[in-house]
């Protein structure tokens, strides 16, 4: 496991984008987002949980985080999607294509600003921190691979650099199968990759193994198109997930698109069962 990264000696689960909503039956009628994120941390045995470092709460979180024993993963946009964004997203996709440089230098303006931040979240304590950069959805990469690999990924060093220079570990967050870009993710520095949102777990699995293969760390496999499907097929999930994470180089973790308090509930059945698989 990389160091920096928390580890149990059986399986090691944390929380990564679920909302307050979706926590409510595990948080005891918590009103700050901060106690509920702790709330659930704590009744779910969580080894980490990741913190979105834009909110007002973030540093609070991380706080009460660290003293409950739970290693807080600070989370930050990438710079991708704002210049997409600013440029209306298929014009912007299509321009990572056609006007590549011009992307890039937009890109490079605003690093400057994230960089900054990350360090305010290492002086406050966060044990990880996420770049978050949706490249990929359900259907396959959204980003042109070429720009991906050879331009986006590239940029990403100089703020991996700063946090490893701390010995904070960087994790790379995208929905979708990103396998075509884990080598660019390991060369440009990653520890780990949070992936596979909108895939089932037969997908996910594949991307694990391609995870490990580059011998990064894979944070995950607790895949909400799974949890939706009934209580039963969430034990299956589980336990499949669970003997999955014997292999090594795995935290297990939901996939970032729980939103409903009937899918964390599923989760809380499919844990009970990865954590029996893994013994």
């Amino acid at each position: 496991m990389v160091q920096g990264l928390p580890q149990r000696a059986t399986l090691t689960f944390g929380l990564t984008f679920v909302g307050p909503s979706a926590l409510a039956p595990l948080t005891r009628d918590a009103v700050e987002p901060a106690t509920s994120l702790v709330r659930a941390c704590r009744e779910l045995d969580a080894a980490f949980a990741f913190v979105p470092w834009d909110r007002p709460w973030a540093v609070d979180a991380a706080e009460q985080l660290a003293q409950e024993g739970v290693a807080p993963f600070a989370v930050f946009q990438g710079p991708l999607w704002p210049v997409l964004e600013q440029r209306g997203v298929q014009a912007g996709l299509a321009d990572t294509l056609l006007h590549p440089r011009e992307i890039a230098a937009e890109i490079d303006a605003r690093l400057g600003g994230i960089a900054s931040r990350v360090s305010d979240a290492i002086e406050a304590g966060a044990r990880a921190i996420v770049l978050a950069e949706d490249l990929a959805g359900g259907e396959g990469l959204l980003v042109a691979p070429d720009f991906a690999i050879e331009a986006l990924l590239p940029r990403f060093s100089s703020l991996v650099e700063l946090a490893t220079s701390a010995r904070v570990p960087v994790v790379l967050h995208s929905d979708g199968d990103i396998r075509s870009l884990l080598t660019a993710a390991k060369r440009a520095g990653f520890a780990a990759v949070h992936a596979g949102g909108g895939l089932d777990f037969e997908a996910f699995e594949r991307l694990f193994w391609a995870v490990r293969a580059e011998e990064l760390v894979a944070i995950g496999g607790f895949q909400t198109l799974e949890l939706e499907r009934g209580m039963p097929r969430a034990e299956v999930l589980g336990s499949r997930l669970g003997l999955l994470a014997r292999a090594g180089g795995l935290l297990v973790a939901d996939d970032g698109g729980i939103t409903a308090p009937e899918q964390m509930a599923a989760l809380v059945v499919a844990l009970a069962a990865a954590r029996a698989a893994a013994g």
